[in-house]
């Protein structure tokens, strides 16, 4: 079976769809599938092997002209505009990127139609990416997609961006929206790479697949618990600011501080180490609080390795559902923007050492997570879709 992995993409960091699509992919690889992409090849990308990528364009921030949208974006970091900028819904976030700016969304559809041409794939894998599904109907493909609470219409959305998108598809014969994540229906299958707990979502054709990656390693004996991990990805706290904190609240500690960013040089001051990546595989078991941006696989990650988490998810509607969701569940807690700073997260810390109900609550939440077959899961679903089926 031939299957087309379609990513979003974007022009800043965020490290998850891209991820999860590696997984996905040597997941079918595994199964003797043969597998292609049709991704941008945007900071996020990282070649797979025995993977081709078809071409896709990389979106510009709100449909700018290329030259001017790299300017803005580094603008806005040097500035830390996406500190005070609040996104209220993932129909901004397409806009804010410029997914689904007029221009970049009919170059995205037009590019995903050339790629499925030429692969003609059974079966297209849209990644949180609007343009493939339209790309699979007006091709007539089954297409699947990623989909998580957050990014329900009705949950959120804003329903102003989605003109152009509508007006792309009136020229194609295809159903008017009222707002771009309605697309999302249009799905032959909806992926949550979560739990019902944690995204009780509704809908007909949704398949809960837990966490990814298998996670096989026995953890559960390490005794000592003695990092910190940071990952805020591109959000609100600026890696500047992290690094600020993380040095006031652990320098000369007992503690080890991994501190993961792309938009930093990569250095080590006595027990604080930055770096692009990390393998988490190898720190979660041993760390004690897991201090992230509120992102879906940063969450999932802190839960199956039962590390407690300190969420901060700025103003972002899909963190801050998430940060939600642990500070509910007892897995960890929020920390607001303000409450970024040293005095709050020893704070915590010393929550977390003193009770072991944060311990006890992530690992009860990862181990659900880890029965629901994760990426072999995605594979069977697949299987099962092209052979004139589908389980939920």
């Amino acid at each position: 079976m031939k299957i087309l992995i379609t990513p979003m993409a974007a022009m800043a960091e965020t490290s998850g769809p891209f991820s999860r699509t590696k997984i996905i992919a040597n997941a079918c690889l595994k199964k003797g599938h043969e597998v292609a992409l049709c991704a941008a090849e945007d900071v996020n990308y990282q070649p797979i092997k025995g993977v081709k990528n078809y071409y896709a364009p990389i979106p510009s921030p709100f449909g700018l002209p290329m030259f001017l949208g790299k300017n803005l974006f580094k603008l806005a970091q040097r500035l830390g505009i996406q500190k005070r900028k609040t996104v209220h819904s993932y129909e901004e976030v397409l806009h804010i990127t410029g997914a689904i700016s007029k221009t970049h969304f009919k170059k995205d559809v037009n590019s995903i139609q050339k790629a499925i041409k030429e692969f003609d794939p059974d079966i297209v894998y849209a990644e949180f990416r609007i343009a493939a599904i339209v790309a699979a109907k007006l091709t007539n493909k089954k297409v699947i997609t990623s989909y998580s609470y957050p990014v329900q219409a009705s949950y959120a959305s804003n329903t102003e961006y989605s003109k152009h998108v509508n007006q792309l598809l009136r020229e194609d014969n295809l159903p008017a929206i009222e707002s771009v994540l309605e697309i999302f229906n249009w799905g032959d299958l909806k992926i949550v790479p979560s739990i019902y707990k944690l995204e009780p979502i509704e809908d007909e054709g949704v398949i809960f697949v837990g966490a990814l990656n298998s996670y096989s390693e026995n953890f559960s004996g390490v005794k000592k618990r003695d990092k910190i991990v940071v990952y805020m990805g591109n959000g609100t706290i600026t890696p500047k600011r992290q690094i600020e904190v993380m040095k006031e609240t652990f320098l000369d500690s007992s503690y080890e501080v991994y501190i993961a960013t792309k938009q930093l040089a990569s250095f080590k001051e006595k027990n604080i180490t930055v770096a692009e990546r990390f393998d988490f595989s190898k720190l979660m078991p041993e760390t004690i609080a897991y201090i992230n941006h509120g992102g879906q696989n940063s969450i999932v990650d802190g839960l199956v390795y039962g590390v407690p988490q300190i969420v901060c998810p700025g103003k972002i509607f899909e963190r801050k559902y998430n940060a939600q969701s642990i500070d509910k569940i007892g897995a960890g807690k929020i920390l607001l923007e303000k409450e970024f700073k040293s005095s709050s997260i020893k704070n915590i810390i010393k929550e977390f050492n003193q009770t072991k109900k944060y311990y006890k609550n992530a690992k009860k939440l990862g181990e659900q997570l880890k029965k629901f077959g994760g990426a072999e899961k995605i594979v069977e679903v697949i299987e099962k879709l092209h052979n004139g089926g589908y389980i939920t």
